[in-house]
C-alpha cells in the first residue's frame, strides 16, 4: 500500500509546473528495513518508489529521507540495509539521514535540522499501535504545507493499560478524556470503535481536514487501525487507490471500521455489499440524495472510492431496497431515495 501511495505522492509534489522544491519523508518507527521472511520494510519501499521515478531521482532539489528508531541494532541494520540496496543512489538531489532515538523526542528536531518545514513532510509514524505521537507534533504537522501522516492504533494496547495510561493516554487523545470510558463499553468490538472516534477526534482537532481509515486484519485475526490524515481531498482520492491497488494475497486484509458485519473489502462478490449498506442507512436516515452526492459522502466517511458508489446503488436498486426518482436505472445525476415498501415489505439481503 505504501508503495502504491508513494509512486503517487512524489510526481504529484515534485513533478510538474506548480511542484515544489522540496519534499520530506520521515519515519518516527523505522525499523531495520527487513523483515525475518526477507520482505523489504517501508524505509526501503519508499526510497525505491522515489529513484525508480527517473524524472524526479534527476531533479535538483533536496528530498530527504528520515528514519528514526530507538533500537541501535535497527538503525544499523538499516544503514546497511540502504547501502547495500541503493550503494549509488543520487547524493546531490537526496539526502538520507538514520536517527537512534525515540519518536517523541527526536521526531521535531531532526525536521528543524533538516530544513523540512515550509515544505511537505509525510509522516509515517507506524509505533506497532502503541501510538507514543505527541499530539503537539501532529498539530505541527497538520498546520504544514501538504503535509500528511499516517498513524497506526492498536486499541489492545489502550484497552490493556487503561488505568495506568491516563496521563500519557489524554496526551495522545489530545487532552480529550472521552477515550477513558473505554472501561465502560459494552463489548470488545464497541470498545474499538470508541477509541478509533477519539482518535479520530484528535487528529481531526489537530488541524487534518481529512481522515481516512481502517482495518489492517492478520490471517491470525489480529488487527491494527491505521488512519490517514491531510488537508487535500486528493491525498484521500490516492490514498483509497494505493488502498485498493494493493494485493489482498499479501497476508492481510482490509476492513471498514464502521461497517459492523466485517466483510473483508476484497472479494469480487462481496466487497461492495458493507458500501450498499451504508448508503442504504444514509439515505433512510436523511432522505433522497443525488448520487454523485453519495460519491462525496463515500469519500470521505468509508474507506471506498468515489467510483464504487454507483455500483453500489445499483445492487441496491436490483434488490429494490433503493429506487431512482425517475424510474429509470441509475446515473451519478439520478436522485435516489429508500424505496416504498409493498407487501410484506423490501426484500432483505442475505
Amino acid at each position: 500500500m505504501y508503495d502504491h501511495y508513494l509512486r503517487k505522492w512524489f510526481p504529484i509534489l515534485l513533478g510538474g509546473a506548480n511542484a515544489y522544491r522540496s519534499a520530506t519523508y520521515v519515519e518516527g518507527f523505522s525499523g531495520p528495513g527487513i523483515y525475518e521472511d526477507s520482505e523489504e520494510g517501508s524505509p526501503i519501499i519508499a526510497i525505491r518508489a522515489f529513484l525508480e521515478t527517473p524524472r524526479l531521482a534527476a531533479r535538483n532539489g533536496p528530498v530527504r529521507f528520515i528514519f528514526i528508531d530507538d533500537d541501535k541494532r535497527c538503525t544499523r541494520l538499516l544503514s546497511e540495509r540502504i547501502e547495500a540496496t541503493f550503494p549509488a543512489y543520487p547524493r546531490e538531489s537526496m539526502s538520507i539521514q538514520i536517527l537512534e532515538g525515540k519518536c517523541e523526542a527526536s521526531l521535531e528536531s531532526a525536521l528543524d535540522e533538516a530544513g523540512a518545514w515550509g515544505y511537505p513532510i509525510l509522516a509515517v509514524l507506524d509505533s506497532w499501535g502503541n501510538v507514543p505521537v505527541p499530539y503537539s507534533t501532529l498539530v505541527k504537522l497538520a498546520s504544514n504545507r501538504a503535509s500528511e501522516v499516517v498513524v497506526t492504533l492498536s486499541t489492545q494496547h489502550f484497552l490493556r493499560f487503561v488505568g495506568r495510561l491516563e496521563g500519557p493516554g489524554d496526551e495522545v487523545f489530545g487532552g480529550d478524556l472521552a477515550w477513558r470510558e473505554v472501561a465502560a463499553q459494552p463489548d470488545g468490538p464497541t470498545k474499538r470503535r470508541h477509541l478509533l472516534t477519539c482518535y479520530r477526534k484528535a487528529l481531526s482537532k489537530a488541524g487534518f481536514a481529512y481522515l481516512l481509515d481502517f482495518e489492517l486484519v492478520t490471517p491470525a485475526g489480529e488487527s491494527l487501525y491505521l488512519i490517514f490524515g491531510t488537508n487535500h481531498d486528493r491525498g484521500v482520492e490516492k490514498m483509497k487507490e494505493a488502498l485498493w491497488a494493493a494485493d489482498p494475497e499479501q497476508g492481510v486484509g482490509f476492513r471498514d471500521p464502521r461497517d459492523v458485519g466485517q466483510f473483508s473489502l476484497f472479494g469480487d462478490e462481496m466487497r461492495l455489499y458493507p458500501l450498499a449498506r451504508m448508503l442504504e442507512q444514509k439515505l433512510r436516515k436523511d432522505g433522497p440524495e443525488k448520487v454523485y452526492k453519495l460519491a462525496n459522502y463515500a469519500l470521505h466517511n468509508t474507506v471506498f472510492k468515489k467510483t464504487h458508489v454507483l455500483p453500489a446503488v445499483e445492487i441496491l436498486c436490483e434488490e429494490g431496497t433503493v429506487e431512482a426518482d425517475d424510474g429509470r436505472p441509475p446515473s451519478l445525476n439520478s436522485i435516489v431515495r429508500v424505496a416504498q415498501p409493498t407487501g410484506s415489505g423490501p426484500p432483505t439481503r442475505t
